[in-house]
């Protein structure tokens, strides 16, 4: 059976295609979001003395003035032009945080920031003192300055590394469930789109199996029309005339029935039976002729099938031991026993079927045999009849050479 819906996800290669499609907004705002983010991280990563301690250069500039102060062979106006530099970087209060230089109240407690900036202060008059003394105790202050400056700016560095690497987080997971959610958007138009196609698909495979069948069964009454208007041609007798009056009504009745468009899906695809209690053995009587030999009860079987669907099981077995015999076939209708409902049996002497084949046989459009002509319609079409009547066809050897075709009713529930 055709299966309804065609699967999300197979391995063929416009699936892999799709799925890398789907995926692709999530994977671009991932990327994205974290290209834009490298520019900050990276500035965060760099060397310590790319963030320019503010006392770096004070710091450095007062140990140079130390040790030309305590060197006998420093001119006297080198050392003065030191000192100056170290008082010009002390008088630039910009440049050290918390060196405002306000005054506080005296009851205020003093905060971190304001007792460094106090003891900034005191710094300029102990070189003032131009003593070695005074100079390493400034020396001395301004190294405890630059040493808790490095400190808040590592902890400031730390937490904005932290807070950077939160909101990244943040962002990330924003888009890739923003892009999740677009990647399970596309995936649903996606499989909604293969499924639309694939019910496309078949629907057109069964319209195109659903005419076939159609041609298939109209083609037999077709023949039946031809061959009793041509008989008809060449016969006086009024007794024969009228036999054949009738058999060519029904054949065009058959043709009327069999041809209805606006019914071929539920004729030949999604097939329904309208049973009705029917003598079975009527039914079979009708196909005796020169060439086929049926074997009945002798008073009526009845059943509940439809006639019509069980008529055209009948013609396309009996059609299909025609076509690939050349001798007698018979039609035997066999009365219900405990297990099975009637059983009907078409059998002929051709060369049989391989035991491996009987299942394929039964698929639309495959032919075993391509010498003979047909388009591999029948034993499907007949299976199918068969289903929706409550009955099984299978396939047997027959002894000497040939073909069983056994169609068993189930019994009643």
């Amino acid at each position: 059976m055709t299966p309804d819906r065609a699967p999300l996800w197979d391995l063929s290669q416009q699936s892999r295609a799709n799925l890398l499609m789907a995926l692709l907004p999530m994977l671009l705002s991932g990327v994205l979001i974290v290209a834009a983010f490298l520019p900050a991280r990276g500035a965060l990563a760099q060397d310590e003395a790319m963030w320019n301690p503010p006392y770096q250069t004070l710091l450095t500039t007062l140990v140079r003035y130390a040790a030309l102060e305590v060197s006998a062979d420093t001119p006297a106006v080198t050392l003065d032009a030191r000192r100056r530099e170290v008082l010009s970087l002390l008088g630039s209060s910009q440049r050290y945080p918390d060196s405002d230089g306000d005054d506080q109240q005296a009851t205020a407690p003093q905060s971190d920031e304001q007792e460094a900036a106090g003891r900034l202060k005191a710094v300029a008059p102990l070189i003032e003192r131009r003593t070695p003394a005074d100079t390493q105790r400034a020396l001395q202050i301004v190294l405890e300055l630059d040493e808790r400056s490095r400190a808040r700016q590592d902890q400031a560095r730390l937490t904005l590394k932290r807070n950077l690497q939160a909101l990244e987080s943040t962002m990330l997971l924003a888009g890739l469930l923003s892009g999740l959610l677009g990647s399970i958007l596309i995936l649903t138009a996606l499989n909604r789109a293969g499924h639309e196609r694939h019910t496309r698909e078949r629907n057109e495979s069964q319209q195109r199996e659903a005419l076939g069948m159609a041609a298939h069964e109209l083609r037999r009454p077709m023949q039946a029309l031809l061959l009793a208007t041509d008989a008809l041609r060449h016969t006086d007798n009024a007794r024969a005339r009228e036999k054949l009056l009738r058999s060519i009504e029904g054949a065009a009745e058959q043709m009327a029935r069999r041809s209805e468009l606006e019914r071929l899906d539920a004729m030949y695809v999604q097939m329904t039976a309208l049973p009705v209690l029917t003598d079975l053995t009527a039914l079979v009587a009708r196909h005796e002729n020169m060439r086929v030999r049926v074997r009945r009860p002798s008073g009526p079987l009845l059943w509940m099938v439809d006639a019509t669907q069980v008529q055209q099981i009948v013609e396309n077995l009996v059609e299909n031991a025609i076509k690939y015999s050349d001798g007698p076939i018979t039609v035997t209708l066999d009365p219900p026993t405990a297990l099975w409902g009637p059983v009907i049996r078409v059998t002929d002497h051709g060369p049989g079927l391989h035991p491996s084949l009987h299942e394929q046989a039964f698929q639309p459009g495959t032919r075993l045999a391509t010498h003979v002509p047909g388009r591999g319609l029948g034993l499907p079409l007949a299976r199918r009849l068969a289903q929706v009547n409550r009955a099984e066809i299978t396939l047997h050897d027959t002894p000497g050479g040939g073909l069983d075709v056994r169609v068993a009713f189930h019994l009643p529930d």
